[in-house]
This record gives C-alpha cells, sequence and structure tokens, in this order.
C-alpha cells in the first residue's frame, strides 16, 4: 500500500486499517484482564476466620495462576498475529507527505487514541485534526 493511494482513499482504506485496531483493542481487553488477576494472585492472604460464614464455592489459587498463564499465552499470540499489519501501516504513514498526517494516523490507527485525544496532544482543534487527515 503506497503512501499516496493511503491518503487519496482514506475512507476505503479505513477498514483496511481497522483489521489492526482490533487486535490492539483486544490485547488492552486481556491485558485489563491480567492486570485484575495478578492484583489478585498478588494480594492473596491467609484466611482470616471471623466467625461469619463465607460462600460455599472454594477458592483455588491454582486456578488463578493458571488462567494468568493462558491470558499471557493469548496475549503473545495475538501480537505475533498482528506484526504484519503494524508493519504494513506504519510503512504506508511514514511514506505520507504530509508528517502531520502520518503522526495523527499513527496515533489513531497503531495507538487507538480518540481524535479528540490526539488534538489535544497536539494543540490543535478536533476540527483541524481531522482535516489533515
Amino acid at each position: 500500500m503506497e503512501g499516496s493511494n493511503l491518503l487519496n482513499n482514506f475512507d476505503s482504506n479505513k477498514k483496511y486499517f481497522g483489521r489492526y485496531l482490533r487486535y490492539v483493542k483486544q490485547v488492552e481487553r486481556l491485558a485489563e484482564r491480567y492486570n485484575e488477576l495478578s492484583v489478585k494472585v498478588s494480594s492473596t492472604h491467609g484466611v482470616e476466620l471471623d466467625g461469619i460464614p463465607k460462600g460455599n464455592k472454594n477458592y483455588f489459587l491454582d486456578d488463578d495462576i493458571v488462567e494468568l498463564d493462558e491470558l499471557d499465552h493469548r496475549i503473545k499470540l495475538i501480537k505475533n498475529e498482528s506484526i504484519g499489519f503494524r508493519r504494513e501501516i506504519t510503512s504506508a504513514l511514514d511514506h505520507l507527505d504530509n508528517p502531520d498526517c502520518s503522526a495523527i494516523l499513527e496515533e489513531r490507527f497503531i495507538y487507538n487514541k480518540p481524535m479528540n485525544v490526539i488534538a489535544d496532544d497536539i494543540y490543535k482543534s478536533d476540527r483541524q485534526t481531522k482535516y489533515n487527515t
């Protein structure tokens, strides 16, 4: 995908860019779950007997550790699958004539930032940011 074609056919290429965003969103979701589970595992402490009845479901730390390992494996697989898409997109963006446009599109489609956040980051209005793309 050439840089000039990318700029001229931006609307048709949104779908192409969106393929990588699906990977990014999936990794973010799994990483969030991984972090929550890590906190749960690291904060596990001895049983406190206070005389108040607890639920009858047994909690086993081993189950959480196995799930952590599985989440880690899934994250690595998704990242490996997405490398090709990311390289194609960044290569196309690197060949754009307008560096501002390239930077904005990279933030949007590689780092999954909303346009209003990108606009704030580059000190431009939402309208100026959208016009640059």
